[in-house]
């Protein structure tokens, strides 16, 4: 019974372990389906393409979208390598990291390559690379992840290809600005005018190359300095109006410049506002030598301000004259003597020499005149042999007296034209203009004049005076 006992008992034993064995068995099997299913679906719904390589790289396994990707069915993947459809210029680095894997020398590796696709077009992927292993550590197969980046490689490729294209632009333009900038200094170097550019403190930006004429001083070494250290203190006391003026947005010119007093030049300079962006950043300064201009306006207005014959102020130089000396006498500033001469005896001797020694007479007349009177008075010949003096500060009568007799005994001596001596005499009319004088020009030379021919109704080569001119403060 004992024995019967046992062996039930181990009977029992078998068929209880037998039973626990199959349910692990059926956990383990259920599982393992349940775990293929799940990678099944992973690998095959995923919305990025995957792969299963061979460790020569052929392909064991794709998933439909790496079929998409590349153009290839399941089927002719089967037949192919990875190395087969890989973009030549890729094909090394790719080989590269695939030896690394396989001898363990790296876990993973990810890479931007390129796929030829069944059509021949290539597609850009970023491809993602791990290794399979087996317990004991050998590989087994390589797994892909492929990612297509084709759209995203074309959009870099078109910005970088737009940035290369700016950045030539901005070579371009910049060669051709400075291009420019050379043009515009040789024009500014060779052009007959010192061209600077200043800024809002005063200093110098640019400066062309005939600075170093003017200022015996490289142009280059100017850009910084103030102004003020290049100019004579003199010139920029004179000209620093203008610079104001320029700062406040004015554009104004100045003609009568000398910026070195021994060299004689004058120079005629135009300052312009330099405005950027609606605000005055400093102005330009353009200085053109006018001393041969002014050169002929002096000899264009001594033309006309100047006797032909003897050189002396003439009846329009007269007018200016006396207009500024009645106005400063006007305002108490100073008074004046006029002097009306006629000259006796002239008509005779050119009847009888002729015009040309009458011509002489006069002009020797007019040397006499200017070697008697002082030097700040002044000397015209009004027409014919009428004559004017202008003397300055002279309104007492005896002073007045004394010019006049002075000139009376001057002329009355003998003249020498060319071998034939000559004596004639002038008569004098004078009239005195006091400071505060309410009077014109033209009313004292017709006072003068009418004195004048008092004097020749006297008896000739003698000297009368007119009546006093009456003033503001009411006395001669």
């Amino acid at each position: 019974m004992k024995d019967l006992a046992r062996a039930v008992e181990r009977e029992l034993f078998h068929r209880s372990m037998s039973g626990q064995a199959r349910t692990i068995y059926e956990d383990e099997r259920r599982a393992r389906s349940l775990s293929e299913t799940r990678f099944a679906t992973v690998f095959q719904e995923t919305p990025t393409g995957k792969a299963i390589v061979d460790l020569d790289g052929r392909f064991s396994v794709v998933n439909p979208k790496f079929c998409e990707i590349t153009g290839y069915s399941s089927d002719e993947f089967l037949s192919k390598t990875f190395q087969e459809i890989t973009h030549a210029d890729d094909i090394q680095q790719d080989l590269a990291l695939v030896a690394d894997l396989i001898n363990g020398c790296r876990k993973n590796y990810s890479l931007e390559k390129r796929y030829v696709r069944k059509d021949g077009s290539l597609v850009w992927v970023d491809l993602s690379v791990a290794i399979l292993r087996e317990a004991a550590g050998a590989p087994l197969h390589l797994i892909a992840v492929i990612l297509d980046i084709t759209t995203r490689k074309h959009s870099e490729e078109l910005i970088l290809n737009h940035q290369h294209e700016l950045e030539q632009r901005v070579v371009e333009r910049t060669v051709d600005l400075v291009r420019s900038q050379e043009t515009l200094r040789s024009i500014a170097d060779n052009v007959p005018m010192l061209i600077a550019q200043v800024d809002s403190e005063l200093r110098y930006v640019f400066n062309n190359a005939r600075y170093k004429e003017i200022f015996n001083v490289d142009p280059l070494s100017l850009r910084g300095k103030s102004v003020q250290t290049v100019l004579k203190p003199a010139v920029y006391e004179e000209l620093l109006p203008y610079f104001d003026r320029a700062l406040a947005g004015d554009r104004s010119t100045r003609d009568d410049i000398r910026y070195d007093d021994l060299d004689g030049r004058i120079w005629r300079a135009t300052y312009i506002p330099d405005v950027r962006d609606g605000a005055i950043v400093g102005f330009f300064v353009m200085s053109l030598d006018v001393t041969e201009q002014k050169r002929k306006e002096k000899s264009l207005t001594d033309r006309a301000l100047l006797d032909h014959l003897t050189g002396l102020p003439n009846r329009a130089a007269l007018m200016e004259k006396l207009s500024e000396a009645v106005d400063s006498a006007e305002r108490g500033l100073a008074n004046f003597s006029v002097f009306f001469l006629d000259l006796d005896g002239f008509k005779r001797v050119n009847d009888e020499y002729g015009h040309d020694l009458g011509d002489e007479l006069l002009c020797q007349v007019s040397e006499r005149l200017r070697q008697k009177v002082r030097q700040h008075d002044t000397v015209c010949r009004l027409a014919g042999d009428e004559f004017v003096v202008i003397a300055s500060g002279a309104k007492a009568q005896d002073i007045c007296e004394r010019i006049a007799a002075a000139m009376c005994a001057t002329l009355a001596q003998p003249f020498h034209l060319r071998g034939h001596t000559v004596k004639i005499g002038t008569s004098v009319g004078v009239t005195v203009c006091p400071a505060y004088a309410l009077t014109t020009p033209e009313q004292l030379l017709a006072s003068a004049d009418a004195a004048m021919y008092v004097a020749k109704r006297a008896g000739r080569n003698c000297y009368r005076f007119a009546p006093a001119v009456c003033s503001r403060r009411g006395h001669a």
